[in-house]
């Protein structure tokens, strides 16, 4: 469960950061499609490390957590670009 929670509050901090950009300047727009498009695939960025450090720690419970929320962001993501790009 605190896997989960890790892993959607960097996602919630993501779309954050991306709505930062959207806001900040018309230049950062392709800053913020990539951020918020490809969420599934930036979130490699923090996962992987995070998810190391947790199998360091001997937490591999919270680290299984961490990847399912990784894996259900990344599904999701491709599934909202599909149905996007079938219109």
């Amino acid at each position: 469960m605190a896997g989960w929670a890790i892993c959607w509050l960097f996602n919630i901090a993501q779309l954050g950061v991306g709505w930062l950009l959207l806001i900040a300047d018309v230049r950062m727009l392709p800053a913020y499609y990539v951020l918020v498009c490809a969420a599934g695939l930036v979130q490699v960025g923090y996962v992987v490390p995070i998810w190391r450090l947790l199998l360091r720690k001997g937490q591999p419970h919270t680290a299984k957590g961490l990847l399912m929320a990784a894996c259900t962001t990344l599904a999701l993501n491709v599934l909202f670009i599909a149905v996007l790009l079938r219109r």
